[in-house]
């Protein structure tokens, strides 16, 4: 009776041990080198990641990251006792600690100490690197103690600070139609879904519309609303509004379902390892190489582990220095993505990132360790079917193997933008390592401006061959356009630029 009992119990720790070590595997990469506390805390342990932080405290010359951090995690967790006790710990090392000054705000508004919270928010503000946080966090505390006119201010600079930074567009939106300024309400939403499709910036639009009586464009983005967030708490307010206006067909702005997808859609080649340079004009400027690394179970599902990698010429480097990796886990059938690691050092931009979409729930997580080593955490509903924006590559692989056309969102800096990719069924001769072969073409645009200035329209040329492999491609970005090819053999076995 034991061994029976015994053996499922250690098939049970044995998966557990499993899925956590493939869960792991997606931060491994030589291009990073993370701490056990910072690997620990890309992988969602956050338990294991406290520990780490709390053993690095007493090690430390600068004690204000690791106790911030353990600080934070406390503050997750609602151990308010512990947060109390490193985020002291944390300012009494630096009084001038942004990210510690924010927390502190964050857990006297909690306590209702609205004195002690907002002269914190203002210290935040100006010590906090990012000064967009404690500035929204300023006017959402306001917001919500009703002092609109306050608000205004701080979310406006928010906005200023950082316009990618979206939360604060619904709340400013929202006052707006508090004091029954409509367009001003529907100018800063308007702009806001530039910017990213938020299920707040888009509810909020639509009710701007409604109150101010244009009827026909809240059936729209109410319409848009309930097919991108059909997991959303306001759903049910949503749809029946569209039924009291007997809507049927709703708005989708070009977004359609994706099709049922089978066998015949497990077609990557594991191991598959591709270089391309990458051209702006005569100039080599970077290599990009792509590598479908293995398959795997991911949360019960078929996947794949797939890299992106972009590295800069380092003759460049006066002008742009890049060395960022992005690792994903993909579905093997219909290639969209469960997580995805972002190491990135962009010029100055210097963070690592994992992002968690939560297709069950709606929910897209984000967990960030900026360049310092303090830990962040960005939580927002999820639209319907939005992949990462590194993964769109081998995403339009699958676009390609099934002849059509589509509207997706894709997360560019935590941001839902769109990314037309449009299937032309037109083959085209192209050059590939000097050899002519002909290719099939999508054409498409990137309505946002992503990885070093990617934005706009772009081409791109796909093997006609089960793999459907990128060969080449070109695209718009800020200073022109690049066009990227496949290298030569000889480029793919030094692959020089990378390190």
């Amino acid at each position: 009776m034991k061994k029976i009992k015994f053996a499922p119990l250690f098939l049970i720790l044995s998966l557990i041990q499993l899925n956590n070590f493939l869960f792991a595997a997606i931060v491994d990469t030589p291009e990073a080198s993370l701490s056990p506390a910072q690997r620990e805390w890309l992988i969602d342990n956050q338990a294991h990641a406290k520990k780490h932080y709390i053993s690095e405290i007493a090690k430390a010359t600068d004690k204000e990251v690791p106790a911030y951090n353990a600080a934070f995690i406390s503050y997750t967790e609602k151990d308010f006792q512990e947060t109390d006790k490193y985020l002291n710990l944390a300012l009494n090392s630096n009084p001038k600690y942004g990210p510690a000054l924010l927390l502190k705000a964050r857990i006297e508004y909690d306590r209702h100490n609205l004195t002690n919270c907002f002269k914190h928010l203002k210290k935040a503000i100006k010590y906090h690197p990012f000064a967009e946080i404690p500035n929204y966090y300023f006017g959402k505390y306001l917001y919500e103690r009703n002092k609109y006119n306050d608000a205004i201010d701080y979310l406006i600079d928010a906005i200023s600070d950082n316009k990618l930074y979206t939360f604060s567009y619904p709340i400013l939106g929202d006052i707006y139609l508090r004091h029954g300024e409509f367009d001003d309400a529907i100018k800063i939403l308007e702009k806001g879904l530039k910017y990213s499709y938020d299920a707040e910036i888009l509810y909020q639009l639509a009710r701007a519309y409604k109150i101010s009586g244009q009827k026909n464009r809240a059936i729209k983005y109410f319409g848009l609303f309930s097919y991108l967030y059909p997991q959303h708490p306001d759903i049910g307010k949503v749809t029946d509004y569209l039924a009291e206006n007997s809507v049927k067909n709703i708005f989708t702005n070009g977004f359609e379902p994706i099709p049922e997808r089978g066998e015949s859609s497990r077609f990557f080649p594991v191991g598959e390892d591709v270089l391309y340079s990458v051209h702006w004009g005569i100039i080599r400027v970077g290599e990009l190489n792509t590598e479908i690394i293995d398959t795997l179970i991911y949360k019960g599902h078929d996947a794949y582990k797939v890299r992106f990698s972009l590295d800069s010429n380092p003759a460049l480097e006066f002008i742009a220095s890049l060395h960022s990796d992005y690792i994903t886990i993909i579905d093997q059938r219909t290639k969209q993505t469960y997580r995805h690691y972002l190491h990135i050092r962009e010029n100055n931009i210097i963070s690592e990132k994992v992002y968690d979409y939560d297709r069950i729930n709606g929910i897209f997580k984000c967990r960030i360790i900026h360049e310092d080593g303090h830990i962040d955490y960005l939580e927002k509903y999820l639209p319907k079917n939005t992949i990462d924006g590194t993964s769109i590559l081998f995403y339009s692989r699958q676009v390609v193997q099934e002849r059509r056309t589509e509207f997706i969102l894709t997360t560019i800096d935590e941001t839902f933008v769109i990314t037309e990719i449009g299937f032309n069924d037109v083959k085209e001769p192209i050059m590939v390592r000097d050899k002519e072969e002909l290719a099939y073409r999508i054409s498409g645009e990137n309505r946002y401006k992503g990885i070093v200035g990617f934005t706009g329209n772009f081409r791109g040329w796909f093997r006609d061959d089960p793999s459907y492999l990128p060969v080449g491609s070109d695209f718009e970005i800020w200073v022109g356009r690049i066009s990227i090819k496949m290298a030569m053999e000889e480029e793919q076995r030094l692959h020089k630029y990378a390190r």
